[in-house]
């Protein structure tokens, strides 16, 4: 009888536990973000320092994942891209990220390549 009780407590507890990681999955967004470069700064970038940007290793693609809001989410401000020029050793992700903050309201920039140059990428709210 004392095992049939444990076993019983222990079925419990783990169907409590296997919905409660159900909720917490389920508050969870996400977002594609394109290319891997910078994924999880542009992610908290885009949605706060709650945010986790994780890069697929196959494809090399940038997924943003984030707490959902509450109710019914706001429209996501449609993203423009600009350019800031080249990426080099002087001005590498770092400085390109500040050029584009600089140059584009909520601007974010990486450094992206094209063939064998490096470009400065920005993404902004437009």
């Amino acid at each position: 009888m004392e095992k049939s009780l444990s076993l019983m407590v222990f079925i419990i507890f783990s169907i409590m536990l296997v919905s409660v990681e159900n909720k917490v999955k389920a508050n969870t967004c996400t977002e594609g973000l394109g290319n891997c470069q910078q994924c999880d700064e542009r992610c908290k970038a885009n949605h706060g320092p709650a945010a986790k940007g994780g890069c697929d290793p196959k494809f090399q693609l940038c997924t943003c994942y984030y707490p959902c809001g509450q109710g019914p989410s706001p429209p996501q401000p449609k993203k423009c891209y600009g350019g800031a020029g080249v990426c080099s050793d002087k001005c590498g992700p770092q400085c390109c990220n500040q050029n584009c903050a600089q140059k584009y309201n909520q601007g974010a920039g990486f450094c992206d390549s094209i063939g064998h140059t490096y470009l400065c990428k920005c993404q902004y709210n437009c």
